[in-house]
C-alpha cells in the first residue's frame, strides 16, 4: 500500500503542476477531464498499482445493433494501434472502446504524463470522426436517441480494478 500513497502524492503534484482539471477519487485514483476541440471532453483515469499506474480513456458506445459494420470499426482500431506509443485502443465486454495503457512508476513526471495526456488528446482528436462514421456511417443525424448514446462522453464509467467507492459505469442502453 505504501507504494499506492507514494504515486498518489507523486501524481497530485504532476496534476497540479500541468494545471489540468481532474478529481481525485481515492488514494491512488484520478480522473482527469482534458478538453478538446472535437469532442467536449475526454475522462482519462490514472490508477496507480504494485507495478504501474494504469490508463483508461473512454472512447465511445457502440451500441448493440446499431453498428452495421463492427469489422470495419476493429480493422480501424487495430491499425491505429500499430502507431500508438502508450495507449492502445481495446473493448470492453459490452463492446465499448476505450484507450488503454500503463504507465511506468518511473514515467509519472510531468513530462512523462503530459506526453500520455498529449497522445490521448491527439487520437480522440483524430479519430473521433472516423471511428463515429465506421460504427454509425450517418445514422447518428437521422436517429437523435441513438446520438445521445454513443456520443455520451463516458461520464460515470469506471475501469474494471477501480476502487468500490468510486463511480460506476453507465452503459446508458
Amino acid at each position: 500500500m505504501s507504494v499506492v500513497w507514494e504515486l498518489d502524492g507523486r501524481l497530485l503534484e504532476v496534476l497540479h503542476g500541468l494545471e489540468v482539471e481532474y478529481e481525485r477519487v481515492e488514494a491512488g485514483a484520478y480522473v482527469v477531464h482534458l478538453r478538446g476541440e472535437h469532442r467536449r471532453t475526454t475522462l482519462v483515469w490514472l490508477i496507480a498499482g504494485e507495478q504501474a499506474v494504469t490508463i483508461e480513456a473512454f472512447v465511445m458506445h457502440v451500441v448493440p445493433d446499431g453498428c452495421p459494420d463492427p469489422a470495419a470499426l476493429h480493422r480501424q482500431l487495430l491499425f491505429r494501434n500499430r502507431v500508438l506509443r502508450d495507449v492502445h485502443f481495446g473493448i470492453d465486454e459490452v463492446g465499448d472502446v476505450f484507450l488503454t495503457g500503463s504507465l511506468p512508476h518511473a514515467a509519472v513526471t510531468d513530462e512523462g504524463v503530459d506526453r500520455l495526456f498529449g497522445e490521448i488528446w491527439q487520437v480522440m482528436e483524430e479519430e473521433q470522426g472516423k471511428l463515429l462514421t465506421l460504427a454509425y456511417a450517418d445514422r447518428l443525424q437521422a436517429d437523435e436517441g441513438l446520438a445521445a448514446k454513443v456520443l455520451a462522453d463516458g461520464a460515470g464509467r469506471r475501469p474494471a480494478g477501480t476502487p468500490a467507492g468510486s463511480p460506476q459505469r453507465d452503459v446508458r442502453r
